[in-house]
């Protein structure tokens, strides 16, 4: 099983959209689609790729395949607006102080830290609206906040758990794991609060929270398939 999306399906998926609205009316039933915010840790890749595999098995034929954006994401949104690829090490999952961002723009190193936030928004709402997206991160939980036909999901898990998970999947030392799980998990709740001036660890922005310290991945992806 592949267990790395690459950026060439992304862009099938959208190549898949295009065709389809080429030869389709519009329907005013969307198509359902996921977001997924994850603790470092907690597996959130993993069971997004099983998840993506066990939607396109539920649903070979679908003329828009089934498709996760995690790390691609950023790739999906350079893409859809035209813009550099070496603008990718200027978006980081994380929040970035607005003197860094104003000493950048104005050495013109890169757009303005809003614009490159505001197309990540841009395409988020689209892939939201179009269906069969599996969205990882990037607080898209919070921009889909209003959309029916998304189900918002947050994945989670005890410190002892997640930093095994680094050590044993990943290969990380123990001490290289504690601290990169707490880089991540404060880099994300820093993003969420900026962008959108929520908490990240708040049940009420999710529909469904799962500890998935006691469920395999398979037994989640069950429970994702249903919420969907």
């Amino acid at each position: 099983m592949e267990l790395h999306p690459s950026f060439k399906e992304c862009r099938s998926y959208v190549a898949a959209l295009l065709h389809e609205r080429s030869s389709a009316p519009l329907a005013a039933h969307r198509p359902p689609a996921i977001t997924i915010s994850r603790q470092a840790g907690a597996r959130g890749r993993t069971i997004g790729l099983k998840l993506q595999n066990a939607l396109r098995a539920q649903s070979p034929k679908d003329a828009i395949p089934w498709t996760l954006f995690d790390e691609d994401l950023v790739k999906q949104v350079l893409e859809d607006h035209q813009l550099p690829a070496d603008l990718e090490k200027f978006m980081p999952d994380d929040a970035v102080s607005q003197i860094e961002g104003s000493i950048n723009e104005l050495l013109g190193r890169h757009p303005s830290l809003w614009t490159l936030f505001e197309k990540t928004v841009s395409t988020i709402v689209r892939l939201s609206r179009t269906g069969h997206s599996i969205i990882v991160g990037r607080g898209g939980h919070e921009i889909a906040q209003k959309f029916t036909n998304v189900r918002r999901v947050r994945l989670v898990g005890s410190p002892q758990q997640r930093l095994q998970q680094m050590v044993h999947v990943h290969g990380m030392s123990e001490a290289g794991a504690k601290k990169f799980i707490k880089d991540e998990d404060a880099a994300r709740r820093r993003y969420i609060k900026q962008h959108f001036d929520q908490e990240i660890d708040d049940p009420m922005r999710y529909d469904l929270v799962i500890n998935t310290d006691h469920l395999k991945d398979e037994t989640i992806v069950e429970m994702l398939v249903a919420a969907l």
